[in-house]
């Protein structure tokens, strides 16, 4: 009723003050129809009411932000690791030779490379004085022999008549170099005519039935080599063969500058491929385990003596919206005054949904480690997922998005 008298005592026939609040009304009118608008749209882009009939809002959600990951799919796989190495063959025997009085060489009775039986005469020295020592104690001998039948003689005098002789002998085989076995010359350093001492080599005798392949390990490789380990070796000469041994010998020792251990593998060498002195290539099998667990080893954390990994439960990504019943319709949009816009169909594209895991810090025991590779002993099984290429650290229950998913070692 106040409003009414108000509005009567008015006085509307002062036209400017009329013209005034007319304008003001207009304004104020359009303003609340825009603002219920505004506010209609709102609520429907943050509540997105159910078609239900008195179906109330539901309460807002936010998406909790989730890191994005890359995981590991583990499986169970045969796993060998192979110490790559460098080195040369040596001759399973490898002898030199020298003679054991001095002399001058009359014969060599083998070029370099050709095959000696065991028991053949390799070198020899002139043995003119030899034979002639051999043959007076020969004669002495027998004399004495005679002189002790008609009891001439004592029997000291005769045995040591024999003794004479039987050095005199040993003089004589010592002006030769027998082979002790089966082999090759491997090479003939002085020629014959030359005067020679028991401290010159003339030659070195060499056994390739069987060879080694001889290998310098740097010292931190060194516990990774063990006796009968196999070996697989390649010689450029024979770019489409290889050849298999085990390690026969390992040195006691570590070489003072090189810091290295010289390990031997033994080969069989029948056809007499492998030849003293060639460059070859070999893989040791260091460590070789069937069925084994065996993860990226940038899926590994350490903290003080404990190493663990972040395996990933996978779960359904939680929505914002709870999925409402039936085809929502489309609505189309209104504008403002009762205009109609026309809505343009747009094209469908059907993006890929996000994968969620929750994680849980796990504590392994470590079985055999190579650089890139890890065997885990207790901790893992089959089918579990890991993160791989840690970025960050994350703690239990921790929510990481699924970006990548790698089934296999490379």
């Amino acid at each position: 009723m106040k409003k009414i008298e108000i509005l009567k005592n008015i006085n509307f026939k002062d036209k400017k003050f009329k013209k005034k609040f007319l304008f003001t009304l207009l304004i104020t009118i359009v303003a609340v129809i825009i603002l219920a608008r505004t506010t209609a749209n709102i609520q429907n882009v943050l509540f997105k009411k159910s078609l239900k009939a008195g179906g109330k809002a539901p309460v807002i959600g936010f998406e909790e932000e989730a890191t994005p990951v890359k995981i590991f799919k583990v499986k169970k796989t045969d796993f060998k690791d192979t110490l790559p190495c460098i080195g040369n063959v040596k001759g399973f025997k490898e002898v030199d030779l020298k003679f054991q009085v001095v002399g001058i060489i009359e014969s060599f009775n083998f070029e370099e490379g050709e095959k000696i039986q065991e028991g053949d005469i390799i070198a020899s020295l002139v043995q003119r004085d030899a034979l002639l020592k051999l043959k007076y104690t020969e004669i002495e001998s027998n004399k004495n022999q005679k002189l002790f039948e008609i009891g001439a003689i004592s029997q000291m005098k005769l045995d040591q008549s024999k003794l004479e002789y039987e050095s005199a002998k040993s003089e004589l085989d010592k002006t030769n170099i027998y082979a002790m076995s089966n082999g090759l010359l491997g090479s003939r350093l002085i020629d014959v005519g030359s005067y020679v001492t028991p401290n010159d080599k003339v030659g070195v005798f060499v056994d390739i039935n069987k060879v080694y392949a001889e290998f310098s390990i740097i010292e931190k490789d060194v516990p990774k080599i063990a006796l009968g380990q196999k070996a697989e070796i390649f010689v450029d000469a024979y770019p489409n063969k290889s050849f298999s041994g085990t390690v026969d010998r390992i040195s006691p020792i570590i070489e003072g500058r090189s810091r290295t251990e010289n390990i031997k593998i033994e080969l069989d060498n029948k056809e007499g491929l492998l030849k003293p002195g060639m460059f070859i290539r070999a893989l040791i099998a260091t460590y070789e385990k069937k069925d084994a667990i065996v993860i990226p080893a940038s899926g590994l954390k350490k903290k003080e003596a404990e190493y663990f990994v972040y395996v990933v439960n996978k779960e359904e990504p939680k929505k914002a919206i709870p999925a409402e019943r039936g085809k929502e319709k489309p609505k189309k949009k209104t504008w403002p005054f009762g205009k109609k816009k026309k809505e343009e169909p747009k094209p469908e594209t059907k993006e890929k949904e996000p994968e969620f895991g929750i994680v849980e810090v796990k504590p392994i025991k470590l079985g055999y480690m190579t650089q890139d590779l890890v065997e885990v002993g207790e901790g893992l099984k089959e089918d579990d997922m890991i993160i791989i290429e840690i970025q960050e650290e994350f703690k239990d229950k921790t929510k990481v998005e699924i970006q990548e998913v790698q089934e296999g070692l490379i």
